[in-house]
């Protein structure tokens, strides 16, 4: 985007719709926790109180743009991990979610 960044004129290099590191946002995190207890509440009604044990998913970048990363959370939420971001807001790590702080199993 040469509004936000004019470096990439005049060449058109480097144009980049959001920073990789700078997803999913703490916001995208808390809107995915909410859609992923949504769903696994519905899965659990329509297959007997069952977990299920994988669920597929298609992360499309522009989604993931618009959204901040909320696609990209609600995977690591089922999976029970949390990003970890730094003191910039850039998520480098990713911390496992203990399954007794998760109640739940994890889903691939």
């Amino acid at each position: 985007d040469p509004i936000r960044n004019p470096d990439v004129l005049p060449t058109g290099k480097n144009m980049h719709a959001l920073d990789p590191q700078s997803i999913p946002t703490a916001a995208a995190v808390d809107c995915a926790a909410v859609v992923v207890e949504r769903l696994l509440e519905r899965l659990q009604a329509d297959n007997d109180g069952v977990y299920p044990e994988s669920i597929a998913f298609t992360l499309w970048g522009t989604d993931n743009i618009k959204t901040y990363g909320e696609s990209l959370a609600q995977v690591l939420q089922l999976v029970g991990v949390r990003p970890v971001p730094d003191s910039l807001g850039r998520v480098n790590k990713l911390e496992l979610i203990p399954l007794e702080e998760l109640g739940r199993p994890r889903v691939d």
